[in-house]
């Protein structure tokens, strides 16, 4: 029973020097993996750029997620909004058939009629009845 405590002395503090160690080295070592990773984003981004100017229709362009299609100029570019050298209205993004000014046009209807909706909600449950529902139930229960 004694030699588990002895063991214990010994190496717990053994693991606790190695992790220390560890966290000291990964802390000195965090400009170069900062930095590692900054080329790393750069060569993804050129890489997804050569990508996306290698399509030639459409289709094919908007099959990938990272690119947009400009209608005006017919290229394939990387996708990064909302920065980009097309007009609004000529960029397709997901599909060919509804450009980036309509689907944000019909984002925008659909949250217009949410917010209307909910008004309506809001006005009932707090100045009006709802005909046919009762609110209180209680009263419900007593009538």
């Amino acid at each position: 029973m004694c030699w588990w405590r002895v063991w214990g002395q010994i190496l717990l503090p053994v693991f606790l020097s190695l992790a220390l160690i560890q966290m000291f080295i990964s802390f000195s070592d965090h400009k170069f993996t900062k930095t590692h990773h900054h080329w790393n984003l750069k060569l993804k981004t050129k890489h997804v750029e050569t990508e996306c100017a290698q399509k030639q229709t459409c289709p094919l362009c908007t099959q990938d997620k990272r690119c947009i299609w400009c209608r005006e100029e017919k290229l394939c570019k990387k996708y990064c909004f909302p920065y980009s050298d097309c007009k609004f209205n000529s960029i397709f993004w997901a599909n060919c058939r509804v450009d980036m000014f309509g689907i944000v046009m019909l984002i925008l209807v659909v949250l217009l009629a949410v917010g209307f909706f909910w008004r309506q909600i809001f006005y009932y449950a707090r100045n009006g009845e709802v005909r046919g529902a009762s609110w209180n139930a209680a009263s419900a229960y007593y009538e």
